[in-house]
């Protein structure tokens, strides 16, 4: 196997080993076409990291140290065939500016890629009132037996306590990239039990659409304040469906101030 080809499926496979998906994930959806269109259509929506509602979110720092640069390039260098003095004279010539490419050039990789976020937990009152419009809107429960979900993997509500050595997550594993860029969330957000499922590269379509299996969709809730109007349209979409998922209406008891939840039959 071509070297390369099999360097890219160890990190596959170590991203793999990350996923942790509980049998159900979830997503809040504002009461839109778009929300209307991930049902009818069977696909989900994709994010740029650019487009995140929390400006560290991408952001942990990052670090490449100069003289391991230097270091490892020389042994390169030699590797390749050059002699000692020629070796030496291609390291003198790195700089922070080198650095600084290195840095360019992972801010150039995370641009480029995508996340979806999903959740474990359909009864946040927070969640609805952030996400799903404050309770207008759904929460769409996937099955995780089903691509992009069963690749999910549960997010590190930690802050970082240091920046992540390059040279040395190059070196023994790059899947350090995705722990402490992608999956990496401020620890205030804990409530959200957030799973992130990383996306290589953005779907190159209009929206950043991606295409997902007809039968993963297992149950719709829908908002204590969902308008009669976009119900309807909920409803008559999931009705298409061959086998059709399991519609919840949540509620709320006022004795007890907790969320409801009703089974609706269609």
């Amino acid at each position: 196997m071509d070297p390369e080809i099999e360097r890219q499926h160890k990190i596959i496979s170590r991203l793999l080993a990350k996923a942790n998906p509980p049998k159900i994930l979830h997503r809040y959806r504002r009461p839109n076409e778009w929300a209307l269109r991930e049902i009818s259509n069977h696909e989900v929506h994709v994010t740029s990291p650019k487009d995140m509602n929390d400006p560290f979110e991408y952001n942990a720092p990052l670090f490449v140290d100069l003289q391991k640069l230097k270091s490892k390039a020389y042994q390169y260098f030699l590797n390749a065939g050059m002699k000692s003095c020629e070796a030496q004279q291609e390291v003198d010539a790195l700089d922070a500016r080198t650095t600084e490419i290195l840095l360019k050039e992972i801010e150039s990789l995370k641009s480029n890629s995508g996340i979806i976020c999903c959740t474990s937990n359909p009864r946040s009152n927070r969640m609805w009132a952030y996400y799903a419009d404050s309770h207008r809107g759904i929460c769409i429960g996937y099955l995780t037996d089903f691509s992009p979900f069963n690749n999910a993997m549960s997010v590190i509500y930690e802050d970082p306590s240091q920046p992540l050595d390059v040279l040395d997550a190059v070196n023994e594993d790059v899947t350090q990239f995705c722990d402490h860029l992608a999956r990496r969330k401020v620890k205030e957000w804990e409530f959200e039990e957030e799973y992130r499922i990383p996306v290589r590269e953005i779907p190159k379509n209009k929206n950043r659409i991606l295409p997902v299996s007809k039968n993963c969709i297992k149950e719709i809730r829908l908002g204590v304040k969902i308008d009669h109007a976009f119900k309807s349209k909920v409803i008559k979409a999931v009705k298409k469906f061959n086998a059709a998922p399991k519609i919840i209406q949540m509620g709320c008891d006022y004795e007890r101030f907790i969320m409801t939840e009703t089974e609706i039959q269609i």
